[in-house]
Formats: structure tokens, sequence, C-alpha cells
């Protein structure tokens, strides 16, 4: 023993973890430790052979302390109230509690020791165990050297009325805390005799994730006869409680998340509950791999990528985000060397979940680290990809003071090019459009179904080449957006309003230009010329399967004009991002099952969708009470940040037509390349070529296909056909959180024919209901309310023609949304379980202001005024 500091000692692992805890701020109940070196002369010279281990254990048990040691342990014991308080004698031997050994339970413990005597035999015990047989065999099976250096605590026993462990990362689940917790001494705990009581708490917010509150019959007491312990009963009233308050389960949560901060890894705690107080009593660190936990997320991408999609379309957009996000990084000014360093990042930006596309939502993380900002950008990130939950899985290090003088120049020279770039967008976006157009006319005129299959990946090098790798230009706009609409909601809150989301869906509400408009409205158009031709509009509502040709022979102007509009916008189509969908300029059929929508349900085409000026003037006046004392600059930061949003999304959806006119030539393109591989390779049917991948495409069309390829389509066609009858939810965790639920988890709808979403739009409508889970469902949406698993702006062409439309999932800034926010159509997303229990046919009251939809008994017609709107409602004849 001895005052001084214990860096010249050796007190062992455990001591370590006590003396780091005290530090830290910690109730550790007051301890002394007899250091390594204190048994050091009592183990010379004794061999690592079995004798000599054995000799070493012989040696330690009859271990005595000098008289003069003896006699200042003895006073040491005193001052802590020593022998009315018992004490534990416990090890700490020099490499147990490591990182990569812990020695949990090998080694002795005594507690409830009352005389000095028993203390002084205790310790040589205690250190002998070091030595023990199950303690050598977890030396040999580590490869951990075989000559242990036991030390041995002495520490002030409490009065235990609540023990237990907290794994600051749940080894199953590394977002979870866990924490298990008995009545009485920890023995019945970490001895394995009772069932603990489980709790689990999830990392970021403390929040209880699962709990099992398993009856305490039994606890673990001080013998009142004899040095020890005892079993005793937990008074009744008790036994099926909890052992933890909400208060103490919230200090241990803060205790844990503090201790792993400072000690940059789990940790494995044992706490006690003693005297109305919190106590520590040990440390070390978790010495079992904590898995990566890795995030999917599509509550964004599902907009795009609808439901199941095909090997073909998730390789080429795995390859299209790689590519675009390369582009990104070298805009941002990013060095070549540290771009190339994060490929395996950049190239698993997607996931497939059961046919599904999902963001890999880590690597997306990982990549916001390259910049500046990190927790502002993954802030404005998560909001632009309508994460429900944030994942905190990938955290920015903080750099110190010189660190970050030394990336300040490199920092503005690319904050400097990015608004240089903001500012030349408007000339940016007309050449790049310009080019676009050079390329898709040239594109069109190829004669596609007559070229080899070196031929035709060369045109596919020139999309690549002279497109897909020349984004640059909606990148930089997509930047925009996303630091656009960060900053307005920034400036709204600064500016006093209290819900700026919802502010915002009014405010941009009044874009009556918006590009994605102006589809419904061409259809409007072509569907009032319809009139003008006996017989057309009753062949177009029968629509039969030749409807084109028939159109043709009919009305020959008319067809012309429909095949202007296919060409401008034939690939515009519900999942018009999958290359596997069947779009207008494949099959012009659907062309008129759109327009349709426009002919039946009323005497005559609707002639404009529901003004949403009065939406975004009651937001203008918001704003304006919002700003009343406001300084002059605070009132032009607030107005300039919205004006840059809006300008920045009616960009965004001009350059997304784009987008999709990019993947409609890929589509032509490869179901070209299937007509090649159907002559070479044996596919039953060009469009076989959606269940390869490119790779797979490219080999095949240089004449090297892989054997077995037709197959390889089969087996997957069966793979991804069963993917479209499994449930998948929005968020996908690999490990998955474990269950901790002790009967099967209720039906997440409480109350039958009643759903709870996100009003987006407001209005209150009631009408019959249209179920849409994929393209190929029934889409004859006029007069209705459509209830979608997901949209995306293929959809343009339904929206005008329905009463309102709910969605499973979705984001208030996503482009289906924000389209029908200008067309003023009610709308709520984010409803669980609509789909799946709700059928075509049925009548909804629809309230699209509180986000509330109720399965109705009758349809009831009726026109209802929302929010200074009028919105027509009821069922069509």
């Amino acid at each position: 023993m001895s005052a001084a500091p214990r860096r010249a000692y050796t007190p062992g692992g455990k001591a370590a973890g006590l003396y780091r805890l005290r530090e830290f701020g910690l109730a550790v109940p007051r301890f002394l430790v007899l250091p390594a070196e204190t048994f050091d002369a009592a183990l010379q010279e004794l061999p690592v052979t079995p004798a000599g281990l054995a000799e070493r254990a012989d040696r330690l048990r009859e271990f005595r302390l000098t008289g003069a040691e003896e006699a200042a342990l003895g006073q040491v014991l005193a001052e802590w109230g020593f022998p009315q308080r018992p004490v534990v004698v416990r090890s700490s031997v020099a490499d147990e509690d490591g990182a990569t050994a812990a020695f949990a339970g090998l080694m002795d413990t005594f507690l409830n020791l009352t005389t000095l005597p028993a203390v002084l035999a205790a310790i040589g015990q205690c250190a002998a165990s070091a030595y023990s047989a199950r303690a050598v065999a977890y030396r040999q099976q580590k490869g951990l050297p075989l000559a242990a250096r036991p030390a041995v605590i002495v520490q002030m026993q409490l009065a235990a009325e609540v023990s237990g462990v907290l794994f600051t990362s749940y080894p199953e689940y590394p977002l979870y805390q866990a924490i298990h917790a008995v009545r009485g001494f920890g023995e019945g705990l970490v001895g394995g005799h009772f069932n603990p009581q489980e709790t689990y708490l999830r990392k970021t917010t403390g929040a209880v994730c699962g709990q099992r509150l398993t009856p305490q019959p039994e606890q673990y007491v001080a013998s009142a006869a004899e040095n020890g312990l005892q079993l005793a009963p937990v008074p009744a009233a008790s036994q099926d409680s909890a052992c933890l308050t909400k208060a103490q389960l919230a200090e241990l949560h803060a205790i844990g998340e503090r201790l792993e901060r400072l000690t940059g890894r789990p940790q494995d705690l044992e706490f006690v509950v003693a005297e109305s107080k919190m106590w520590v009593v040990q440390m070390r660190p978790i010495t079992q791999a904590m898995p990566e936990v890795v995030v999917y997320d599509n509550s964004n991408i599902q907009e795009s990528y609808c439901g199941v999609t095909t090997p073909l379309t998730f390789s080429f957009a795995q390859r299209a985000y790689a590519t675009v996000y390369r582009q990104t990084m070298r805009v941002l000014g990013l060095p070549p060397t540290l771009v190339a360093a994060h490929e395996t990042v950049v190239t698993q930006l997607l996931g497939l979940v059961q046919g599904r596309i999902y963001y890999h939502i880590n690597h997306w993380y990982q990549g916001l680290l390259l910049l500046p900002s990190f927790s502002q950008n993954k802030a404005d990130m998560e909001r632009m990809m309508g994460l429900e939950e944030p994942v905190d899985l990938v955290q920015s290090r903080a750099r110190s003071l010189p660190e970050r003088l030394r990336m300040l120049p490199r920092l503005l020279l690319n904050l400097g090019r990015l608004l240089r770039a903001f500012q030349q967008l408007p000339k940016r976006i007309a050449r790049f459009q310009a080019d676009f157009q050079t390329h898709y006319a040239r594109f069109y005129q190829l004669p596609l179904a007559s070229l080899s299959g070196t031929e035709l990946l060369t045109e596919k090098a020139r999309l690549d080449a002279g497109l897909l790798e020349q984004w640059t230009t909606p990148i930089v706009n997509d930047f925009r957006v996303m630091m656009a609409n960060g900053r307005a909601l920034r400036q709204l809150r600064r500016s006093g309003l209290g819900h700026p989301e919802e502010f915002l869906h009014h405010y941009l509400s009044g874009d009556e230009d918006l590009p994605s408009a102006q589809i419904p409205r061409l259809m409007q158009a072509l569907a009032q010329q319809v009139a003008a031709t006996p017989g057309l509009q009753a062949l177009l509502i029968e629509l039969p399967a030749d409807v084109h040709a028939q159109v043709a022979q009919l009305a020959p102007s008319f067809h012309t004009a429909t095949q202007k509009f296919i060409q401008q916008y034939g690939d515009r189509a519900v999942g018009e991002l999958k290359l596997e969908t069947l779009t207008m300029r494949l099959e012009p059929r659907i062309f008129y099952q759109y327009l349709r929508n426009y002919l039946v349900g009323s005497a005559e085409p609707r002639s404009a969708p529901p003004s949403t000026t009065s939406l975004s003037a009651s937001a203008e006046a918001e704003l304006n009470q919002a700003l009343l004392g406001h300084f002059w600059w605070q009132r032009r930061q607030t107005r300039k940040a919205l004006t840059q949003l809006r300008d920045a999304i009616h960009a965004r959806e001009a350059l997304r037509l784009e987008r999709t006119r990019l993947f409609g030539m890929y589509r032509v393109l490869y179901l070209a390349a299937g007509e090649q591989l159907v002559q070479t390779t044996g596919l039953a049917t060009a469009r076989d070529v959606f269940y390869l991948t490119e790779d797979e495409i490219t080999s095949a069309l240089q004449g090297q296909p892989a054997p077995g390829l037709r197959e390889a389509v089969e087996t997957r066609r069966a793979e991804f056909a069963g993917y479209a009858q499994a449930e998948v939810p929005a968020r996908v965790t690999v490990p998955a959180p474990p269950i901790f639920a002790e009967e099967p988890a209720p039906d997440p709808e409480s109350s039958p024919g009643q759903w709870r979403g996100t009003g987006c739009v407001p209005g209150i409508v009631k009408g019959e209901s249209i179920v849409i889970r994929s393209p190929e469902d029934n889409l004859d949406v006029a007069g209705k309310i459509v209830c979608a698993l997901r949209t995306d702006p293929g959809w343009a062409v339904l929206f005008p023609n329905c009463r309102a439309v709910a969605i499973e999932k979705g984001s208030a800034l996503s482009h289906s949304v924000i389209l029908l926010r200008e067309l003023g159509i009610p709308t709520i997303i984010n409803v669980p379980g609509l789909t799946r229990h709700l059928h075509s046919g049925q009548h909804l009251r629809f309230n699209g202001g509180s986000g509330e939809l109720q399965v109705l008994a009758l349809a009831e017609d009726e026109v209802v005024e929302a929010d200074g709107m009028r919105v027509e409602s009821g069922v069509a004849p």
C-alpha cells in the first residue's frame, strides 16, 4: 500500500478502471489497492511450468502483509467505519479488464468481510486465484503470459438495494444500451442465479426500446451470522415491480454515454443503488467485437424506385449514383486522391433489400464527413431524404484548431467555387438543356434494331460520356436545393415561425409555372380536342388493345399531336426510373389510359386544377406578421432564403425531366440489347434483359455470355416475384434490432378503418378509394381518392383527376408532393399500413390538414370549404 501516485505502481486493470471512474467524477465506493509489486517478491524465481504455477498459488495463499502494512490497512478501514461497515476484497490482475481479455468472474471475490483477520486472509486467497485452474486455462486460450501479476482491491461494501450491469453498447445491437438488474447484491446477476430484469435504451435518446420485467422473488443480502451473502425473500410488494425507476434509467443512460465518449470505446459497467444513490463499482472495456450496424432506408428513394425492381435497374442505378457522386465531389473541389480513397463508399451508396432499392445510409453520412459543417449538412440531407428518424452511426471528429486553420484556405476556395456555380446556374442550366436536347434528338434517329452488339455498347458509352458523366449542373442545383431548404427553415425559425415545414408547404404552392405541372395541362388540352372528332371519345373510353392504330385511322391530326406529346414526354410514367417500366414511348396505349381519366367522371374535361393562390397568399400574410418587429436585415435574409429555395426547386423539377429522358434512352437501348441477346444467347424475350446486370449484358454483347444465362434469368424472375409478396419496412437495419416483447406485437392500426399520417395539403373530401400498389394496378383514378404505396413524378398525369391522395411513405419535399401541392389536391403522406388494409371501392372521409382518414359505411356527395379553398367531394357518377 502506498499513497504515492498510482502510475508509479501496477494497480491492475480493475483498479485502473476505478481510478478513472473517480477521475471522471462518478460516485465510487472508497477503496485502496495493494499493487502487483506487493506480491512480486513472493513469485520471484518460480517457473511457469505446471508445478511452478501451483507453487505460485500456494505462496500467495500463505502471503501476509508486514506488521506495519497491517496496521496501516486497519487504520484506513477504521476511517471507513469498519467493522460496522463491511468491506469487499476483489482481484485486480495487471492484465485483467483489458481491451482483449476481461477475465470476467475468473478470480475470486470475498464479500461482507467484518474482521481484520478475514480481510487479511482474503487478500492472499484473492491474489492466489490469479493462478486458479480456470484463470490459467483462460490465459492459455487467449495466448497470454502464464506469469500473472495479481493486485488486490479492498473496497467499502455498500448495502445494495439494486445491483446491475450496464453495457454502454449492446453487442447484439450496438445502437442500444443494455441494462440488467436484480434486487440486492449483484452476485444474483453476475453469478447467473436469477433472471434479471432487462431494459434496453436507445443510445441517442435514452428512450426505452424494450423491457422484460421478470419478477424478483429472491435476492442476495449480507449474511448476519458470518462473512459472505445469504438468500432472502424480496418483499411481496416489490417482487413484480421494476427494480429501477425512470430517473435511475435516465441517470444510467447518461453515465454510459459519457463514459463511452470519454474512453473512446464501449464499456461494461457494474452499478449499485444504495443509500438513495447510484454508485459505479466497476468499469472495463467490452471485449466482444461490435458488429457494424448498417442502415438501409428508402423513405425518399422509394419515390423513384417504387416496390420491387429488377437486377438491371439496381446495377444501373448503383453505377449512376456512383458516377454522380464522384462529380459532386469534384464540384466541391475535393482532391482526387481523397475521392479515390472513398471508392467503397461511392460505389455502394445503394443497397438491394428483397428486390427493393434502399439508400445505404452509413455511406451517405461517411461522404458528408468529407465536407465541413457535418452536423448541419447531415440535418439538411436527412430532411431532403425524408428520413423519419435520424441515424447517428457516423459522427464527425472534432478537429483541432491547427487542423481547422490548415483546412480554412481550401474550405474558403471550395465555398467560393460553389457560390460562383450557384450564380452561374441560369446560364449553365440553359447550356445543359441545349446540349441534352442535341443528344436526345440524335439518339432517337438511330436505327437501334439494326445495330450490332458492339455498336450498341458504343452508343451506351456515348450516353455515359456525353450525358451521365456530365451531370454537374443538376448536381450543383440539387446542392442549392438542400442548402437553400435548410437555410430557409433556419431563417423561418429565427423569425419566430413555430411550424416552418408546414409554412413552406403553403408558401411554395404559388409557383403555377412548375415544369412538372405542364404535362397534365397539355393532356388537358388534348382531352379537350377529343370532342371535335365523332366517335373518338367512345373509342378512348373503350380503350381496345390497338387503340393507337385506330386513332391514326379515325383522327390523323389528333394522332400526330399524340405522337408529338409521346416524343417529348413519353418517358414519364409511374415508376419511370425503373428500366423495366412500360412507358408511353414503349406502349402508346398507356398514354390513352392516362388520357381516359380526363374524359370520364364529369360531363366535360376539367378546365383547371384548384387554385393554390389562397394558400400562398395566406402564407405571405403569415410571414409578414412574423417579420414584424424584426430588424430589416432579418426580414431581408428571410425573404432572400425563401426566394432562393423557390428558384432552386423550380430548376430542379425542370432538370428532373431531363433525368427521366436520360433513363428512357438507356431503357430503349437495353431493350435493343435484349433483342440481340434473344438471337445470340437464347433469352426467351427481349424483356429478359432486365433480369441481368449491366456487366452481364456487356459481356454477352461482346460475345462472352456467362454460362446458363437463360436459367439465371428464370431463377431471378421467380426470386423477385417472391419478393413482391413480402412486406419490407421503409428502414432495414443489419443486424436487425432485437425483439424484446414477450407477446406478439399488436397490429399498428388500433382502430380498424381509421388511419393517421402527415397532412401536407389541406382539404376535406369524401369519396371512393382506389388502392395502387404497383404500376400494373388499375389506374382509373378519375374522381377517386388515390391510396398509393408510393408515388413519383410520373403520377403527374394522374393527379389532376384525383379527389385526394394518401401515400404510405413520402417526404414533404418529394417531387410528387411538390406537384400535389401545386395542383391543390388534398394530400396525406406517411400513412403506415394503408394499402395493406384498405381496398379499392371503399368510401373514405379524408382530411388533408389533420392527416386523418376514415372508412365510411356509405358514399356521400358533398362540397366542403377548407382553409379558403373550395374542394369538390363525392363519388363521380
